[in-house]
């Protein structure tokens, strides 16, 4: 039977094979890195995102903000949202259209005066949002539903629409330059539910 050759270190000495324990040992003495001593290890950090992905972002932004206002804030706050040449078009009302900032803040506290202030629990909401993008323009087309309770008859009601936009970025920062409000339809849901026979 063959033998086998021990390992030769330079100079022609014979070299001693590490035996398994030692490998192990010397293993073991390496120090643990802080980071998992400590159990805080450090994520690389975020890309950067693209400006057309910020735009994005944005944009989706203000459209939210916009219910929020609509729901809870002051016209003035909506009105904000709206560039100072901003123009809004409340179709279900009528044609006419608001041209201007301070028309814009004028529709809006008739209708915080008219209608808000009759009903609780207004909320409403914006989905399915499309949005093209073209250098500092933009158009935006979603649906609308909102929900509220009848202060005089303590009866909840849902209405449901879309809006549909043009905006504008100016400034660094994304405003309305029009903003269109359909309505489909709107119901209390008692009448829903006899109609139904519920």
């Amino acid at each position: 039977m063959a033998k086998t050759a021990k390992p030769v270190a330079k100079g022609g000495k014979a070299k001693k094979a590490t035996s398994p324990k030692r490998v192990v040992a010397k293993a073991a003495r390496k120090p643990i890195p802080k980071a998992v001593r400590t159990g805080v290890v450090s994520a690389p950090p975020f890309p950067a995102a693209s400006p057309m992905v910020e735009d994005y972002i944005a944009i989706q932004q203000l459209l939210h903000k916009y219910c929020h206002a609509v729901d809870r804030g002051t016209a003035d706050e909506v009105a904000e949202l709206f560039h100072p040449t901003g123009v809004l078009c409340p179709r279900y009302e009528s044609d006419e259209r608001y041209e201007g900032r301070e028309a814009v803040r004028g529709w809006y506290a008739r209708y915080m005066e008219n209608f808000r202030a009759q009903v609780r629990y207004l909320r409403h909401k914006v989905e399915s949002a499309v949005i093209e993008i073209t250098g500092d323009e933009a158009t935006s087309v979603c649906y609308l539903d909102a929900d509220s309770i009848a202060l005089s008859s303590n009866e909840p009601s849902v209405a449901f629409g879309r809006y549909e936009d043009k905006l504008i970025k100016e400034a660094g920062r994304w405003w309305f330059k029009e903003r269109t409000i359909i309505v489909y339809y709107s119901y209390p849901i008692a009448t829903y539910r006899e109609g139904r026979g519920a």
